[in-house]
């Protein structure tokens, strides 16, 4: 039975080396690396921080002057006629009345204006100041956002990344199976030829090793479901070939509470976006005081009458325009203010119960992962016993100590402490990845 083992770990060994040579392997760093490039839901938040820089940057350019041009053309339906009356613009000495007699005007039936206007807002700026402060926090939570869905993205690819691997361990770990089985039924068969065992139990051995391999194509098809699936997080072609590697363990001392409630206050986008909004609410107050302000501009205006004879054909104006709408409001402004300091007073409620639950979920997930670490070394002790009494228990096979029954009863019991060995391990980096998605990590 030892040199069954040998052979066995040795086939298993050679394939593994000749699947590294045909296959790449992807490590989890760069597995996440690769879905931070690729992923489109990562790609679509980050063209929301774009949008949300160049609506910025659109906003600044209010800050310089602003050009207007007017051109008017139109064909009057009828011609009209006015008379400017005799001395209407004074009498001289010299000259006499002007003008000298009642003058008859008739404008054309074609008429155009031209005007260009150039203002440069005064007081205005201070309101185009808040409304940039506003639009750089509407980009900082933009921001926020991207980062959110780059961790969300993380944490989905480390644990479909971890299920891949413990598929792939349950596939070795079937194979590995099957080819004890497959020994077994040699061995069955031998001591069926020599009358040593009943036909009754070969079936037995044949109806285990039928249904190993079902499952050993069971889980190879889920793997590649798996690995599916994993390309499209990454945003690559499906058919992409690749393996993955087992991870070490972390050790428990690298994995501190205090250290990770600092991360978490630090690194969380949901306590940033909290603070950023509470910041936008107390912008939107000043917002709302700076409509007292009357809008105040420079300016020069220029305008032009091509076909209008009696009139000046250019005429130029430099000076300000003042505009101020609603100078009594009857306290609308007032209570607009008032509202947005509530506003702003449960933006600061928000941002403190953030950071508590933060907080709270940070605990419960270091909870979580101390649990599922001692629950892990537990099922490896069973695991390794288990394997070490089926051993035991072949052996006693091969020198007629015990029955078959026994042997499929141990080879039982040894798969189900394999399966409970890789569900306590998939619950363990499920729960370190919740751990570091907790604490804010990509």
């Amino acid at each position: 039975m030892t040199n069954t083992r040998v052979a066995i770990a040795g086939l298993l060994a050679g394939t593994a080396i000749a699947t590294a040579q045909t296959v790449s392997v992807l490590t989890i760093e760069d597995a996440v690396a690769l879905a931070m490039k690729g992923n489109r839901q990562v790609q679509s938040a980050a063209l929301d921080v774009d949008r949300a820089r160049e609506e910025t940057a659109a906003l600044k350019t209010t800050r310089l002057p602003q050009f207007q041009i007017y051109a008017l053309g139109g064909q009057a339906l009828r011609s009209f006629t006015f008379t400017i009356p005799q001395g209407a613009l004074g009498s001289y000495p010299a000259t006499g009345p002007i003008p000298a007699q009642n003058a008859g005007i008739t404008q054309p039936r074609f008429a155009s204006l031209i005007v260009g206007q150039a203002a440069q807002p005064l007081s205005q700026l201070w309101r185009i100041h808040l409304a940039l402060i506003s639009s750089q926090i509407s980009e900082g939570l933009a921001k926020e956002r991207l980062r959110q869905q780059r961790q969300d993205t993380a944490q989905s690819v480390r644990e479909l990344y971890y299920q891949i691997v413990q598929t792939q361990m349950q596939i070795e770990s079937a194979d590995a199976a099957e080819k004890t089985l497959v020994a077994l039924q040699r061995e069955t068969d031998q001591k069926l030829v020599e009358l040593a065992a009943l036909k009754a139990d070969s079936l037995s051995v044949r109806a285990r090793l039928s249904r190993q391999r079902y499952q050993l194509l069971n889980l190879r098809d889920a793997s590649k479901t798996q690995k599916e699936s994993f390309n499209r997080l990454l945003g690559r072609d499906l058919g992409t070939e690749f393996s993955v590697e087992v991870l070490p363990l972390p050790r428990a001392e690298e994995i501190d509470l205090a250290a990770a409630r600092d991360l978490a206050l630090r690194l969380r986008p949901e306590i940033q976006g909290a603070r950023l909004q509470t910041e936008k609410a107390e912008t939107e107050v000043r917002r709302e005081r700076a409509e007292y302000i009357p809008e105040i501009s420079a300016g020069f205006t220029y305008a032009s009458f091509p076909n209008v004879s009696f009139l000046p054909q250019n005429i130029m104006i430099a000076g300000f325009l003042v505009q101020w709408q609603q100078p009594f409001d009857w306290g609308q402004k007032r209570h607009k203010t008032k509202s947005l300091r509530d506003a702003t007073k449960q933006a600061v409620l928000t941002e403190h119960d953030t950071e508590q639950q933060v907080l709270v979920e940070v605990h419960s997930k270091f909870r979580d992962l101390a649990e599922a670490r001692v629950l892990l070394d537990t099922a490896a002790l069973v695991q390794e016993a288990q394997r070490e009494k089926l051993g035991e228990t072949i052996n006693r096979y091969q020198e007629k100590a015990v029955l078959l029954s026994d042997v499929l009863q141990e080879e039982g019991a040894m798969v189900q402490a394999e399966s409970d060995y890789r569900d306590a391990l998939a619950a363990f980096w499920k729960a370190k990845a919740n751990f570091d998605r907790a604490l804010g990590r990509e």
